[in-house]
């Protein structure tokens, strides 16, 4: 499916309205709105599918002909001589969710659900070129509940804590990775989680903080809800930006987080009448508000015009198929769990081998875990998540370096300091986590907070078990529920997608990813691997999905971990932008 023409639509409709901001004098945007608009919501869209789911001058003149010197970005305007000009800059912030009343689950089975409201952190920084537009890059980590201050962090923005680049007598570094050589940059962290907090009218009473710690605002289809809303809402604080080409960037989990938003994103509708295990009325109408101001049209590929490329680093997005399909690859002869035992120079029993009832999957990363190595990184320690973990949280505890990495000072970061984020909260049970100070400088700098919130968190447990619920797995909602997939191979009709290959990850072993998507026969006929030409192409059934007929994955190798961008960052950079620009 051919979708370059429409995308050249949007840069040419982005331009526009980088041009239409030389009038304004402001140097940075304005911080985004923190309540969402009235909308609108007489739309029609197609039929969707079923499922549980340039400058040309370097100097610009006045009328009178008198020349101003070249312009940083297209946002500029000349006038008496003097440069008058809206570029953008840095910035972070905190979007409000409100609570939220909807339906999780489908049919009889869904349940009238209330969220709490939250403050979703977000960091910006734009493309060092601003005089042609550029796309936005849209960062989030997995988890769930994880922080998105690995990627923050580690090589993707203007500034960097991976440790080969600062040494040993530096927190920080200048990157010279950044993705900002072709692109605006977005990361926004999850609920509760990172810089992100929850809000709670009482938040010091403990049993309002459990009862609001439950499946209706953690759940993978209210998170990615809260992600959309960023995500546009942002956009709309933005007007430069807001018709810009969104790519998201997921890692891990992220990957079913990105589906989730894609689907939303691409069929609205299917999130206000009941076919999705989501029914939000106000979430639709939001989404279609923004396409119609932008599109002008709801289709889907119009709207895949501008949310129509996603860049996947080492995702979950089948569920439980996809540990079937890796645990079968792992019990094959001269399998990546044979050739690791050959290098140890130890047995490895296979499920085949145990007979009896045995989880080939589980087997395998156990056996790793067995020889003191890591099933993310096996050629790492056994310790290698609490490690990156722990890097991430030492360096964004400490507000110096994370003013150096996200080139914003603590200052401009309205809703971060105790005196303005009241009445926050991140937990119930406060014990579990370090308190700050024991972590970092951050209460010196932004005030002493209350024992139940934190500046940061690397990841927030309790909002992890929600996920993974009792309540969760009822509904289908659990990470693990195969209905994903589903939505992936819906997306992927619209959605341009790369995937990354790392060859030392075992947890989200991307080879078993074709073979956990052609389990799915209703819709998929074939998915043929192309080893040398690394790529994938999906072939679908006749009859489904608007006759697709095959859709081609970008699959780049890596040398890497489960984080691609610590191990490969350089590559990685140059992979996705000659992908995006080819």
């Amino acid at each position: 499916m051919a979708l370059g023409g429409d995308r050249s639509r949007m840069r040419a409709l982005a331009a526009a309205l980088l041009l239409g901001a030389c009038a304004q004098s402001s140097a940075i945007d304005d911080l985004p709105s923190e309540t969402a608009s009235d909308f609108g919501t007489d739309t029609t869209e197609p039929e969707r599918p079923d499922l549980p789911g340039d400058s040309e001058s370097d100097t610009a003149e006045t009328e009178t002909g008198e020349a101003c010197p070249p312009p940083p970005c297209a946002a500029c305007s000349c006038e008496d001589g003097q440069l008058i000009c809206a570029c953008l800059e840095p910035e972070a912030g905190f979007i409000e969710i409100e609570g939220v009343d909807y339906l999780l689950g489908q049919g009889p089975d869904a349940l009238a659900m209330s969220s709490t409201a939250s403050r979703q952190f977000w960091a910006f920084q734009p493309a060092r070129d601003q005089l042609d537009p550029a796309p936005l890059v849209v960062f989030f980590n997995g988890g769930p509940s994880v922080s998105s201050g690995m990627l923050l962090g580690l090589n993707t923005g203007e500034a960097s804590f991976d440790p080969k680049l600062t040494g040993p007598d530096a927190t920080v570094a200048d990157n010279p990775h950044s993705w900002t050589s072709f692109a605006h940059l977005l990361w926004i962290d999850a609920r509760q989680t990172g810089f992100s907090y929850g809000l709670l009218d009482e938040p010091s009473d403990a049993s309002a903080r459990a009862e609001a710690m439950d499946v209706a605002s953690f759940n993978s289809y209210r998170d990615a809800a809260d992600f959309v809303r960023t995500l546009l809402r942002f956009l709309d604080a933005h007007p430069t930006l807001r018709a810009s080409e969104v790519v998201l960037v997921a890692e891990s989990y992220g990957g079913i987080r990105a589906q989730i938003m894609l689907d939303m994103l691409l069929w609205a509708d299917a999130y206000e009448d009941g076919s999705r295990k989501l029914s939000d009325v106000a979430l639709a109408q939001e989404i279609r508000a923004h396409h119609l101001a932008v599109h002008g049209s709801t289709a889907a590929a119009d709207v895949a015009a501008q949310f129509g490329r996603q860049v996947l680093i080492q995702p979950a997005l089948t569920g439980s198929v996809q540990q079937v399909t890796a645990g079968q690859l792992f019990e094959q002869p001269d399998s990546v769990i044979e050739q690791f035992a050959l290098e140890l120079g130890v047995d490895y029993v296979s499920c085949a081998e145990k007979g009896g009832p045995c989880d080939a999957y589980g087997n395998a990363t156990s056996f790793i875990g067995s020889q003191g190595r890591s099933a993310y990184d096996y050629r790492a320690p056994a310790s290698w998540l609490n490690d990156v973990f722990n890097l991430v949280a030492a360096r964004l505890n400490d507000v110096d370096t994370t003013e150096t990495l996200l080139g914003v000072e603590l200052s401009q970061i309205m809703g971060i300091t105790a005196d303005q984020r009241a009445p926050g909260w991140r937990f119930v049970h406060a014990g579990s986590y370090p308190a700050d100070a024991e972590l970092g400088n951050w209460p010196d700098h932004g005030g002493a907070l209350n024992s139940w919130d934190r500046y940061f968190l690397s990841f927030n447990a309790e909002a992890l078990g929600q996920f993974r619920s009792v309540d969760a797995r009822a509904l289908d909602l659990d990470p693990a529920d195969p209905h994903f997939g589903e939505l992936f191979l819906s997306n992927l009709v619209f959605v341009d997608t790369l995937i990354t290959e790392a060859a030392y990850d075992v947890v989200i072993y991307t080879p078993a990813i074709p073979a956990a998507l052609e389990s799915y026969s209703a819709l998929v006929a074939s998915v043929i691997v192309d080893p040398d030409a690394r790529e994938w192409t999906v072939e679908y059934q006749d009859g489904v999905l608007a006759n697709p007929g095959a859709r081609v994955v970008s699959v780049p190798v890596y040398a890497a971990s489960h984080a691609v961008t610590y191990d490969e960052p350089g590559k990685l950079r140059d992979d996705v932008e000659l992908w995006l620009f080819e």
